[in-house]
């Protein structure tokens, strides 16, 4: 597989700003969605949240590991990349102490599982139907509120995230912190992110049907 060098740059680029700035505003802020609408702009055909990245290996061809899961799974990974050189940043690479640590990992219950493939159905039919980035900032706003996210962030814990949106943030933080929760942060990234992938699935299917 040859590696879209570009794309990963601006994956590590607008992942940066995500952990750097969107999530020091706190999700469903109007500053956050005018800040991922300007991300988006600067970094064309970028994805920069893990959970659109998972939405697009959903809804593309799920047997074709070279052209839709590797490609993708590269993203993630440059996504991880841009975030901790956010986080390393914004803690003077480990002297500024966060307070931060990863939740056990607990898997939704059906109402949460529902929740979150509704929220990646409805976030990705506005975010493949509006040929606006700041549609999609707003969008993605929506998207945390629905999903319940909230934020207790300082300025030195810029990289503190839910999962389910910028899950980049918290991988992240957890690798430079030694990797010693990440088993329970790669647990809620992946079923989360399958979730709303799953969601964003359904909607292509809905829309394939009327």
């Amino acid at each position: 597989m040859e590696m879209d060098m570009n794309a990963m740059k601006a994956e590590i680029g607008g992942a940066f700003v995500v952990a750097w700035l969107v999530v020091g505003m706190g999700w469903g802020s109007l500053g956050a969605a005018v800040v991922m609408a300007g991300v988006w702009m600067a970094f064309s055909g970028a994805h920069v949240l893990p959970v659109i990245t998972w939405m697009h290996m959903m809804t593309g061809d799920l047997s074709d590991a070279e052209g839709n899961w590797m490609p993708n799974g590269m993203r993630l990974l440059a996504q991880i990349v841009g975030a901790a050189l956010a986080a390393a940043l914004a803690t003077e690479f480990g002297n500024i102490e966060t307070g931060w640590a990863a939740q056990a990992f607990e898997f939704p219950d059906m109402w949460g599982m529902l929740t979150m493939i509704a929220a990646g159905a409805i976030f990705w039919t506005i975010h493949t139907r509006a040929d606006s980035a700041w549609v999609s900032g707003f969008a993605v706003m929506a998207l945390a509120g629905m999903m319940g996210m909230t934020y207790d962030v300082t300025v030195a814990d810029v990289v503190v995230a839910n999962v389910s949106t910028s899950g980049a943030g918290e991988m992240a933080a957890t690798i430079l912190d030694g990797g010693g929760d990440v088993a329970d942060v790669a647990q809620a990234w992946i079923i989360d992110g399958l979730l709303c992938g799953l969601g964003a699935l359904v909607a292509v299917k809905v829309d394939e049907m009327v």
